[in-house]
């Protein structure tokens, strides 16, 4: 696979899937830059990785074109973005009877972040390349939630990512500008309360495991290639079945 893009931004991207995603993306030879809101924790992961780094609240419209100008600025441009930043709800306010205890601000603050800040961003992402004439690339992280009953911000944030991904897809699709989303599953990362030297076995899962996040950065590394411009709008789950 050749990717196609050569400078991007990954936003959340001092650990987890965004972390593995540009790891990969400096292998590949690309010029990254990753975001976060923890300066030590993502200066650590970035200096581990070889990428450069930025600390950037995605929640924050108010400084989302300051800060989008400075990834330029650093990078000599951007062809590519991964919007990986997002929250969980606490579980119980997810599913359960908890939901009925959720409040105005645990909703704000998973709505504003998972949602409302990706929308933004894909909106200013998309308004440069369409402007300068960049064939690039948007991938959303997304989530199984997205195709699972919702009771909770974080299932409604999700089912958003994967409507604005369609949607956004088709309409820029003639410019060579290339959206997508993945769906992550239950994958091994501090989310979802795994940690190193954890097994990933996992009950629930017709696999029998957790997903890795090397599984989903090779999916992303697909999605950002040059073979897969044909492929426009569409969530991709990784989930080892989980929600079949």
């Amino acid at each position: 696979m050749t990717i196609r893009g050569k400078k991007v931004l990954v936003t959340g991207g001092s650990r987890g899937i965004g972390y593995e995603i540009a790891r990969r993306l400096v292998t590949e030879g690309c010029e990254v830059i990753v975001t976060g809101r923890n300066e030590d924790t993502l200066k650590k992961a970035a200096e581990t990785i070889g990428a450069k780094w930025m600390v950037w609240d995605i929640a924050d419209i108010s400084i989302l074109k300051e800060k989008f100008g400075e990834v330029i600025k650093t990078l000599g441009g951007l062809d590519t973005v991964v919007s990986n930043a997002g929250v969980l709800t606490r579980e119980d306010h997810e599913w359960g009877m908890g939901m009925l205890e959720l409040t105005e601000d645990e909703w704000d603050n998973v709505i504003n972040i998972n949602l409302k800040a990706n929308f933004f961003l894909m909106q200013t992402t998309v308004k440069y390349f369409y402007e300068n004439g960049i064939k690039g690339n948007l991938l959303n992280i997304g989530s199984v939630a997205s195709i699972e009953p919702s009771c909770g911000p974080y299932g409604v944030s999700k089912v958003g990512v994967a409507g604005l991904t369609k949607g956004w897809g088709k309409q820029f699709a003639p410019f060579g500008i290339v959206i997508n989303s993945i769906g992550p599953g239950p994958i091994a990362t501090e989310m979802n309360h795994w940690h190193e030297g954890d097994s990933l076995a996992h009950s629930r899962i017709p696999t029998g495991r957790f997903g890795t996040v090397e599984e989903v950065g090779e999916l992303a590394m697909y999605l950002l290639s040059k073979e897969a411009v044909q492929v426009i709008g569409q969530t991709f789950i990784i989930d080892g079945a989980y929600d079949i």
